[in-house]
């Protein structure tokens, strides 16, 4: 049977075979087959196919053109964007990133790319093109410099398909989702890659914005926002070179087709395109004018003063012949007004409303990283600066402690833990932390300066944030905030007082209205006067309260801090020489109050001008900026003139008015360039801080802490004062061995010099100060009472219960915070960088003048700190009564500990180091003998604690000074053999890590 299919099948295989074919078919057919072998299959399935289910995204009601041709489909959460057909290396695109949801900051600008895209076969790359170094010289460095500098590849995308307008269509969501760590940092890797939402997708004609929810390493929910816009110049702008003298944010790159060192490096400021309407007015509203737009989170009862603050700026732009340069818009959620505008879209500016528990306020840019045009600013506010009462102390005072130390400090320290300040006012329970924490930044350039901690990869989180290692600088991190959360801790705390003292003023006008009625004529003339008296003293005024606080103090304060912001979007750095215009005096005779500024610039870091009493010699001056200064005026006029003359407007830099120095000045020898020092003598300030530090500490007890409130609150009050005694000490601590920079030219109207060694008697003055300060018992103003009296909240939860269970006792640590303060301080005075200066400085000085030298400055701590020796011993010195307090031996101690340090050989580096070895050893010789005298003098009149305290230290100098010193260990292979005392628990503890 099978044979016999097979048979019938291959005879009717034959007939077909066999059978005509029509030539038509045949012809048809065989080109069909020729046309299959010859045309090539096609690169990419047709974009029908891969685009079925996707909605084209229309977000304007002109949709007929956008940058990106952007497709949704919402099933699966897929966003597929067709670039411009020929998209190549001329074409560029500037990539705004923000994360909008699931952090602190969330709404900060957290960088931006340049980048273009480049095909490669069936792929595109995404490239960041070198704009560092480039050539504007001849054809032969033309041709060099991009063959030498090349480009960067961020990551490759495969093409999926060519659109319907003949551009490659890549899948966004892989490129934004699945790369978003190569745009956001490693913290922005998702930790489940399928999950992820589309938040946001929008196109327009010059801007695409697209933003994804998805959960990052750790599960936190993130929404990463993309704004992807084109990038070019805008008509007519010309880049302004930047100048030293003035403080702008700038666009820096190499030119290497120039040949002279000072053209090499080009310097563009960063500042906005403004042009005049009319250029033949003088003044002319502006073309386009900068517009912010104030968020609809922002409460209702602040806004005024957001609107004040941005608006000070106009009067600088009239100066220039601009009307109205800056303009504020409200967005309204009730209304619909603005709301369809996103803050996080690069073609808008925004002033956003944070809630959180942090205060601080930041105003970054977004710039052309060719010209240094601004083309984006937003401004992020938090509430935390207003609702902060209490503020972290044990951050508070490492931080004062540490103001100005520069790179060579902080490597001495790293050698030298148990001088560190940020390890001595640690909390005993994290000192073993915080001392690995501070060697592993040791071992990073610069010891671990701020300036070499900066991680470009997000913005906000670092010092020097967005100055380093960017081709464009912008504002990345500020703490303006920061000091007004202090500032505003102070207040409450004043108010309390304050409020307490009203209460008693009525009540002591009730019993003399009682005892009135049973007085004759007489009294009744006498309570007159006395009626007098009382009204003569100021009461606390009624006044609308925000937030518990009076709107005359914290609005104002808002405009400052939102100004300062506003300053920085226009493309000014900060400027903490402007404080420094006026003396105390001067600020506060009533004469600029409401009509000047107190301070050259709102760019400085400014406290707020408070006395220590409202009632008794209150300030009659304002009690913070009122406008900008004229350092501002003569800043914006630089960068925004449209005079061609500006060698002219550069020639003013001698004038008083506008000092400046920025945050890399901070670190140097000038002790105007500070943060949060105040008025042309900050002697003057600190001395008017310390006495509201005295007024608040005698009356926490009795005024502060209410009927009804915790015992705890008398603890943060004291702490409290206790950091504005620190900032205080460590602001005037800076002028010694200090030397004010001036940035004049040769040739500048009123030219310095740049370089003028402080007056010798102003710094004699801060050294009396700062030992005064924090070396007497009695400048902590402590008492038994209020000792027994400070503890803590008794809570264990997440709230902060559990870091403030674990690091803070109930007891208040007497002895090892006021020791902490006061080795700080010894720190601040006694590092090597301060005493280098200080003997530098004796050169500078002609020798029949006056000068702070290096003996004078060691005698002076050792007058102080030693100056029970030599007094007669007080009769019945006991134990309870000892002759030398238990503070004082903590401090005569951590003295000799720093003079045997300062002594040794190779513990120094620099010339200078040999003078301060040989003093040191001096006075410990010194100090021995005057123990020796002392002791014997005083016989067995003598308390137990001081004999031991002095016999151990005359047996520890009396070694140190007999040791023998080897010189050259290093040559034979040996280290230098130190006395067994060295080695005590304390230094053991804080003793640097052995490096691996």
């Amino acid at each position: 049977m099978h044979r016999l299919a097979s048979l019938i099948f291959v005879s009717l295989l034959s007939v077909i075979v066999a059978a005509p074919v029509p030539a038509q078919t045949t012809t048809k057919s065989a080109t069909k087959s020729a046309a299959s072998k010859s045309a090539p299959r096609p690169d990419f399935p047709p974009h029908t196919a891969i685009l079925k289910g996707f909605e084209k995204v229309v977000s304007s009601n002109d949709a007929s053109r956008t940058l990106f041709t952007i497709y949704r489909r919402n099933k699966d959460q897929q966003v597929y964007g067709e670039l411009p057909a020929g998209v190549g290396p001329s074409q560029k695109f500037y990539i705004a990133l923000t994360v909008s949801s699931g952090e602190r900051f969330a709404g900060l600008q957290a960088g931006e790319m340049y980048v273009y895209f480049r095909r490669f076969n069936k792929s595109l790359a995404l490239i960041e093109p070198n704009i560092g170094v480039r050539s504007t010289g001849d054809r032969h460095s033309k041709a060099s410099v991009p063959r030498l500098f090349t480009d960067r590849v961020v990551m490759e995308i495969p093409i999926v398909t060519m659109g319907p307008s003949g551009g490659p269509v890549i899948d966004m969501d892989a490129l934004l989702v699945g790369g978003a760590s190569r745009f956001f940092g490693s913290s922005a890797r998702s930790s489940s890659p399928r999950l992820f939402s589309i938040k946001k997708c929008k196109a327009f004609r010059d801007n695409v914005e697209l933003a994804f929810e998805l959960p990052t390493l750790g599960g936190r929910l993130k929404t990463l926002h993309y704004s992807i816009s084109k990038m070019g110049s805008s008509p007519g702008y010309v880049p302004r070179k930047a100048d030293e003298r003035i403080g702008f944010f700038t666009t820096t790159y190499r030119d290497l087709g120039k040949y002279r060192d000072e053209e090499v490096q080009v310097r563009f400021i960063n500042r906005w395109h403004l042009e005049k309407d009319d250029p033949s007015l003088k003044i002319s509203p502006p073309k386009n004018p900068i517009t912010f737009y104030i968020e609809h989170t922002t409460p209702v009862r602040y806004r005024r003063w957001v609107e004040k603050g941005v608006l000070y700026w106009n009067k600088a732009f009239e100066n220039i012949g601009i009307s109205n340069a800056i303009q504020v818009e409200f967005q309204n959620a009730r209304t619909g007004r603005h709301v369809e505008k996103d803050p996080e879209d690069v073609r808008w500016n925004f002033i956003r409303w944070l809630n959180n528990d942090v205060g601080t306020a930041i105003g970054p840019s977004r710039v052309n990283p060719l010209t240094g045009e601004i083309l984006d600013a937003d401004i992020i506010l938090t509430d935390g600066w207003i609702r902060h009462y209490w503020m972290q102390y044990n951050e508070l005072l490492p931080q004062a402690a540490m103001q100005g130390m520069s790179p060579e400090t902080l490597a001495w320290l790293a050698k030298h833990p148990s001088w560190d300040p940020r390890i001595r006012l640690a909390a005993p329970s994290e000192r073993v932390e915080v001392r690995r924490r501070v060697a592993r930044q040791a071992l990073s350039p610069y010891a671990g300066h701020p300036m070499a901690q900066v991680d470009n990869r997000f913005i906000g989180d670092d010092l020097y944030d967005g100055l380093i290692g960017r081709t464009s600088q912008v504002n990345g991190l500020c703490l303006a905030a920061q000091g007004k959360a202090f500032d505003l801790s102070l207040m409450k705390m004043h108010l309390d007082i304050l409020a307490a003292l009203d209460d008693d003023d009525d009540k002591k006008k009730d019993d003399k209205k009682k005892d009135d009625k049973k007085k004759d004529d007489k009294k009744k003339d006498d309570k007159k006067k006395d009626d007098k008296k009382v009204a003569a003293k100021p009461k606390r005024p009624a006044a609308t309260l925000i937030d518990g606080i009076p709107e005359w103090f914290v609005g104002p304060l808002l405009s400052e801090l939102v100004a300062h912001e506003v300053g920085h979007t226009l493309g000014l750095r900060h400027n903490f020489k402007s404080s420094s215009i006026y003396s105390l005096a001067e600020i506060n005779n009533g004469t600029l109050k409401g009509k000047k500024p107190f301070a050259g610039s709102v760019m400085d870091y400014i406290p707020v001008n408070m006395s220590a009493r409202l009632g008794k010699n209150p300030a009659k001056g304002d009690h913070t900026m009122i406008d900008i200064g004229p350092y501002d005026l003569w800043a914006i006029e630089y960068g925004y003139t449209f005079s061609k003359d500006l060698k002219k407007i550069l020639a003013r830099v001698a004038e008083p008015e506008l000092a400046y120095a920025t945050d890399e000045d901070t670190g140097g020898p000038d002790p105007l360039a500070r943060r949060y020092d105040f008025s042309k003598n900050p002697l003057d300030y600190a001395k008017a801080q310390l006495d509201l530090v005295q007024y608040h500490r005698g009356r926490l007890l009795e005024k502060f802490v209410k009927s009804g409130d915790s015992w705890s609150k008398a603890r943060r009050g004291y702490e409290l004062t206790l950091s504005l005694q620190m900032r205080s000490v460590s602001m005037m601590a800076n002028w010694i061995g200090g030397a004010h920079v001036n940035r004049d030219r040769k040739g500048d109207k009123n030219g310095r010099a740049p370089i003028s060694v402080v007056p010798t008697n102003s710094q004699k003055d801060a050294l009396k100060f700062v030992i005064e300060s924090t070396f007497r018992d009695k400048a902590y103003g402590l008492s038994t009472e209020l000792l027994r009296h400070m503890t803590v909240d008794k809570w264990l939860d997440g709230g902060g219960g559990f870091h403030h269970a674990m690091n803070s006792q109930p007891a208040w640590p007497v002895h090892d915070r006021i020791i902490g303060l006061q080795a700080s301080t010894l720190t601040m005075l006694m590092n090597p960088t301060t005493l280098r200066r200080t003997y530098d400085n004796e050169f500078r000085i002609p020798a029949d003048q006056p000068a702070l030298t290096l003996p004078d400055l060691l005698k002076a701590l050792s007058t102080e700190i030693w100056s029970e020796l030599g007094q007669k011993p007080k009769e019945g010195a006991t134990a309870r009564k000892p002759l030398v307090s238990s503070l004082r031996r903590n401090l005569q101690q951590e003295h000799i500990d720093r003079l045997i340090t300062l002594s040794l050989p190779g513990n120094g580096s620099g010339a200078a180091y040999k003078a301060i070895a040989l003093l040191a050893r001096q006075e410990l010789v010194e100090i021995r003998a005057r123990v020796a005298k002392s002791t014997k003098d005083w016989g067995g009149k003598v308390d137990p604690y001081t004999r031991a305290h002095l016999g151990r230290l005359q047996d520890q100098i009396t070694k140190v000074l007999d040791a023998q010193m080897i010189y050259n260990a290093k040559d034979i292979g040996g280290r230098p053999a130190l006395p067994s005392f060295f080695l005590q628990p304390r230094d053991a503890e804080l003793a640097p890590p052995e490096r691996p």
